[in-house]
């Protein structure tokens, strides 16, 4: 049976990647009825497995008395063996029956379909249709044509990058329209690329567009078709050997196509220029590293509606106060997408102006967008799904399953795929390195928009967008790959809603069978759930639980009868307070997810050593006893416990696979620092460590740190004895460090300041205040932090000031200033950083924005990314709370000395007073 599975999904592969979308209803049907097979075999493996494990669990004597069960097992997974057989040689003979030709290009396939041939007629771009309703395109026009005119005779790429239907190509016509374009370049072709690009075809085409009115067409095509490749790039590169031109290549889909016909064009010191589109990204940067990549965004709420007015109501742009709202709600479907908005504004405009006929329309809105088969948001956006290779489709295709309009973890959706099986190792790279891959690719091919990156430029959270959402559900739908339940599922006794719930579906012989793989849940109506249903059948192959509702209390021990499981997530909003001892039977689990904070957390039993394959234990681990943590060498990452759990730990050398750890430690614990960090050198693959403590305590780094030969990454949270002068108590290839309520003198930073690997520094709340009437200033020395690229100041409130020396900090890139309430001007200094990329300013108080707006402008001028948040309303709270405390300070003040001198008075003549 595995065979038979292996030789299916390799046939599913296949037809995959070769089928075309017009494929007649019984090839699709034919092809589907394969996948449900493949479905059912490995389902029929799975359900086997998870029996043999059930029972292994047993002892003996049960063993014993099992073993009739376990007999009747074996005979009815025989009979679904064959059933499975039978059904195969079924969809075999139908292919012959209803002539059913091989997937095309796999065998006597005839060539591309007639839908691909219409769609790349409706799609071929031209410069030359002018762009009637062009909408919040100035800006972007400017800045594109900024890159085009730079002083440079080299020839030079520029780049629009951007999701599908987000308006690349009407950019780059409304850029090549320009009149300083036309005026700087003798020379200028339009040239349509798309998927399906014929490097010949491409270069005669470009070279007719170049010959001169005069010149007799005809004669140029006869000699065109007698010359080889070389022949044809050699005849281009002499029509632009000697001027300043412009190409554009329009949806350039791979690097391949790049190379196949960059190749033709001169460099010929001219400042000539190449500008394409593409929805990737690594197209964009493999076309050229150096050149700014301009990424073309969605409309803005205020752009949208203008242009959903021209679209609708083409003559006065106005709309009915009684339609305004049912409209604006129909835009919040297209988020911003030029395309969603063109579609959806000229089915509206065809419509009654009726609020009636509007609802109606804004009802079926998603359908209408997503299921269209005309030229509209569902066929561009299949163009990208189709583009992608299977494995990233997979992906894509589960990312439908989670929350609507919300960030996307990465971290979690990291473990989520993992423990799915939609991520295979490759040769020695990990897992977790392998998902960061497909997450960057279809983050490249505007798949995927990221919201959130972290210090080192890895992406913390990301999003779909609404309609790709909408499309990846009905693909899903279609591949039976899941279904999303909107409605109640009845869980047991008590009704629990199930948003969202990867389900295979299908029938065998009128029987229907329905495994639910993972159950996300995000209820905020329960107030009380009972998860008893979960050791129903429907559940036996259950890999994912995450659960996140406030009405959740108690996991019940029926948990333990998830064999499958391997991924349980516990969320911030649940009640819950204990994890049940028979999670010990979880013996495929690899990730427990629980809320990182000492405040809010989840008391684990003391079975962990026995989960043989658990990988990653996220969050605070609470257990009052002594916790066992003899875990196997499986273990990656361990989120934060208590620090005496730590040190009594005795084989610390199995976890060989231990990458990161974090340890608590806590206002009674004997703590002897040499002694921890003895424990953890012995970690050779520990890169990150996390130091928390609790209350006054405070961490000495005299000695210990430096042991830690393989720590990248360190986190200190809470307070540090004085740093020494020397900054060798750091480990010795330290690249990032945080710290958080460290309570240092500002003066700590000359130590700081000498880290040579130091890449990335977070300082939040990292010094104290020394004199309540005296701000500190924070001062970098001459050539301090040469390898930082990364800085974020984090109310450091009494900072009144930042100066840094010469050549200080010259390889910043990032630098983020939160909330520092006393700073009143940017350093000067600011406008030396040349690599500067990004500059965020958040929390700040009024006064400081002000300034940056009109006396620090000049020192922004450098800075191409410049993100200014809303002044901080923590600000005047901070202010009052000072005031309070200097008036409790002088008011003492008085009274000591009013004391002091009712004193002295008694023992001093009269008359002195």
């Amino acid at each position: 049976m595995q065979n038979e599975l292996v030789s299916m999904k390799c046939f599913l592969k296949d037809a995959d990647m070769k089928q075309e979308e017009d494929e007649a209803a019984t090839i699709r049907n034919w092809v589907s009825e394969i996948r449900a097979v493949a479905y059912h075999a490995e389902d029929v493996i799975e359900i086997f497995i998870h029996q043999v494990e059930s029972q292994t669990l047993q002892c003996f004597f049960i063993k014993c008395v099992l073993y009739p069960k376990k007999l009747y097992c074996l005979y009815k997974v025989g009979k679904e063996i064959e059933s499975i057989q039978t059904r195969i040689l079924e969809i075999s003979n139908r292919r012959e029956r209803y002539g059913i030709r091989n997937i095309q290009g796999l065998g006597d396939g005839e060539g591309s379909s007639t839908t691909h041939k219409k769609l790349r007629e409706l799609r071929r771009s031209s410069p030359l249709v002018a762009n009637k309703d062009v909408v919040g395109l100035e800006k972007h026009v400017n800045s594109v044509v900024s890159i085009l005119l730079k002083e440079d005779k080299r020839l030079r790429v520029a780049s629009i990058v951007g999701m599908g239907g987000v308006g690349k190509t009407t950019l780059a016509k409304e850029v090549y329209n320009q009149t300083q374009i036309r005026e700087k370049f003798d020379i200028r072709a339009w040239l349509y690329v798309s998927q399906d690009y014929k490097p010949m075809k491409i270069i005669k085409e470009l070279i007719l567009q170049l010959a001169s009115p005069e010149e007799d067409k005809v004669k140029i095509v006869d000699t065109m078709d007698k010359l080889s490749e070389a022949g044809l790039e050699e005849m281009l590169q002499r029509c632009l050997k000697d001027t300043c031109y412009l190409i554009v290549l329009d949806d350039i889909w791979t690097t391949e196509a790049w190379d196949l016909i960059v190749r033709s064009f001169p460099d010929n010191g001219k400042s000539s220029r190449l500008l394409l589109t593409s929805r990737s990204k690594e197209v964009a940067l493999h076309a050229d590293a150096h050149t700014t990549l301009y990424e073309h965004k969605v409309l803005s709420k205020e752009e949208s509606w203008e242009l959903f007015l021209k679209k609708v109501f083409a003559e006065d742009r106005e709309c009915p106060q009684d339609l305004v709202d049912v409209g604006k709600e129909i835009l919040e479907k297209c988020d911003g997408l030029p395309l969603a908005i063109t579609v959806i504004g000229g089915l509206l405009a065809g419509k009654k102006k009726q609020r009636s006929e509007w609802q109606r329309v804004q009802r079926g809105l998603s359908s209408y967008l997503v299921k269209t088969q005309t030229y509209g948001v569902s066929t561009i956006l299949a163009l990208s799904y189709q583009d992608l290779p299977p494995h990233l489709k997979s992906c894509f295709l589960y990312l439908g399953l989670l929350q609507k309009g919300k960030d996307i973890p990465v971290k979690q959706l990291m473990h989520i795929w993992i423990a799915h099986g939609l991520i295979h190792q490759k040769g020695e790279q990990t897992l977790e390195d392998i998902v960061e891959d497909y997450l960057d690719e279809l983050i490249g091919r505007n798949m995927l928009q990221v919201i959130l990156v972290r210090a080192d430029d890895r992406v913390k959270s990301c999003r779909l967008h609404d309609l790709l959402r909408d499309f990846c559900i009905m693909k899903a739908r279609e591949e039976m790959f899941l279904e999303v339940d909107n409605p109640s599922i009845s869980l047991s006794a008590s009704r629990h809603r199930v948003l969202y719930s990867p389900v295979k579906r299908y029938k065998y012989f009128g029987n229907s069978k329905s495994y639910i793989r993972s159950l996300l849940s995000f209820d905020s109506s329960s107030k009380l759930v009972n998860l008893d249903c979960i050791c129903t059948s429907s559940f036996k192959l259950l890999r994912v639980l995450y659960i996140d509702s406030p009405g959740l209390k108690v996991i019940s021990d029926s948990i333990g009868k998830l064999c499958s499981l391997k991924y349980l997530g516990i969320g911030w909003k649940t009640c819950i307070k204990n994890f049940p001892h028979l999670i010990s039977r979880l013996q495929n689990l690899e990730t427990i997810d629980m809320p990182m904070s000492r405040f809010y957390s989840v008391k684990v039993p003391n079975v962990l050593w026995k989960l043989e394959n658990l990988r990653h234990i996220l969050g605070y681990i609470n257990n009052p006893r002594l916790l066992k943590i003899d875990l196997p060498n499986n273990l990656q990452t361990l989120g934060s416990i208590p620090v005496h759990h730590w040190m009594h730990h005795e084989s610390l050398t199995r976890m060989t696979h231990l990458q990161k750890v974090g340890l608590l430690i806590g206002s009674a614990d004997n703590l002897d620092m040499n002694r921890v960090c003895n424990s953890l050198a012995e970690l050779k693959s520990l890169q990150s460590l996390c130091l928390e403590v609790e209350g006054n305590r405070k961490i000495s780094l005299v000695a210990g740190l430096s042991k830690l030969s393989h720590v990248v990454k360190l986190k200190l949270k809470g307070g540090l004895a004085s740093i020494p002068v020397n900054s060798c108590v750091f480990p010795p290839k330290l690249c990032q460090l945080t710290l958080v309520n460290s309570n240092l003198h500002p003066d700590s930073i000359r130590v700081l300041e000498k880290l040579a690997n130091l890449s990335v520094l977070k300082l939040v709340k990292a010094f104290y205040h020394y004199d309540w009437y005296q701000e500190y200033r924070i001062r970098i020395s001459e050539n301090g932090f040469r390898g930082l690229k990364f800085l974020r100041m984090d109310q450091l409130v009494y900072m009144k000031a930042m100066n840094l020396g010469k050549g200080a900090m010259a390889g910043l890139e990032c630098l983020q200033i939160f909330k520092c309430y006393s700073l009143t001007r940017l350093p000067g200094e600011l406008i030396s950083l040349s690599n500067l990329k990004k500059l965020e300013i958040r929390g700040m108080p009024k006064e400081f924005f002000a300034r940056l707006r009109v006396s620090d402008l000049h020192k922004l001028q450098h800075i191409p990314n410049i993100v200014v948040g809303h002044p901080s309303t923590d600000y005047e709270e901070w202010i009052q709370q000072l005031e309070r405390r200097n008036m409790a300070a002088s008011t003492t003040e008085r009274r000591a000395k009013k004391i002091f001198l009712e004193s002295l008075k008694k023992h001093l003549p009269e008359g002195v007073f």
